[in-house]
């Protein structure tokens, strides 16, 4: 009997709450436009880094640079679809930044190349095409924005007036551009240090990094890069700033600008003189979005396939 009571309760306490109207679905947003950047840069691709100079955390070579660079062409292709389920992305810039190769320039990077400088710089080039031709092979537009670094130049000190005229890097650019085939693809190769990329009214400035000087301590590149750009700023303001150099991946949203990685990865360079924590080998990747009109994501995109275990390698 006291059950039913507590029943005859609950049903009663009831009886006065009316159904309420189910509210309709929300309408699905149109997708903002976006343009995609892939930051290619710091490649060093006939350097051979032994693994007994880098405390056994890197082992680098034209072999191994080859399948980097697979790896991160086949990674970017994945992530382009995965961002387009959120964004328009029918346009994408390719920045080939620099340092693409590590030349002459001193008697040991001589001694650890395994190709000379013409030799190398024809070797990556044809890399650098077939990354070119897969992603022109999926977008409607394709921007290839170059900078050449401080390392592919026929001099012993870098030049400031005349630096790209000593550039290998700077001559393969000038090649490709005049030997493009793909309808999709509008090469920028900058004349100067600096490259200002025009996306609707969105303005990326581009450079290697080398103008750039580590200031060290907690500080590292973030305090002289923003000094950098608020006297680069005073002249044409950038909305964006990429760069390399530094072979460390970093994304300060206040400074606007994204730092790219490393295809080499670790060096003895990178370990006696620069003083650098290994980094693992990877590069950049950017999405603008043009209705916010800002950088809504920057991520590492890793090729580091070949120092992984079998068990982590997928």
């Amino acid at each position: 009997l006291e059950g039913e009571r507590e029943r005859t309760a609950m049903v009663v306490g009831l009886s006065g709450i009316a159904p309420s109207a189910r509210s309709p679905a929300a309408k699905s947003r149109a997708k903002h436009r976006a343009t995609m950047v892939l930051m290619i840069s710091d490649v060093h691709c006939e350097e051979r880094v032994k693994p007994e100079t880098v405390n056994f955390t890197n082992d680098y070579s034209l072999a191994v640079c080859e399948r980097r660079l697979a790896e991160l062409s086949d990674r970017f292709m994945f992530m382009l679809s995965h961002e387009r389920a959120i964004a328009d992305i029918r346009r994408v810039m390719i920045w080939i930044g620099g340092d693409v190769l590590s030349g002459h320039i001193h008697d040991d990077t001589a001694e650890m190349a395994q190709l000379a400088p013409l030799a190398a710089t024809r070797w990556i080039g044809q890399r650098l095409r077939r990354i070119i031709d897969t992603v022109a092979a999926e977008a409607d537009e394709v921007i290839v924005a170059t900078n050449s670094g401080n390392h592919g130049r026929s001099t012993d000190k870098l030049r400031v007036g005349t630096e790209l005229d000593h550039s290998f890097e700077q001559n393969l650019y000038l090649v490709m551009a005049a030997e493009e085939r793909n309808k999709n693809v509008r090469w920028q190769v900058s004349g100067g240090y600096l490259n200002y990329v025009d996306l609707d009214g969105f303005i990326v400035r581009c450079h290697h990094g080398h103008a750039i000087k580590w200031a060290g301590g907690v500080y590292g590149v973030a305090l002289p890069a923003s000094k950098a750009i608020a006297a680069w700023d005073a002249e044409r303001r950038a909305d964006l700033n990429i760069w390399g150099h530094y072979h460390t991946f970093g994304w300060l949203r206040a400074a606007r600008y994204v730092a790219n990685g490393s295809v080499s990865g670790p060096s003895a360079y990178s370990i006696r003189v620069a003083k650098a924590a290994p980094e693992r080998p990877c590069q950049g990747a950017v999405v603008i979005d043009h209705g916010r009109r800002e950088v809504t994501k920057a991520y590492p995109i890793f090729c580091d396939g070949d120092m992984a275990n079998d068990s982590s390698r997928d």
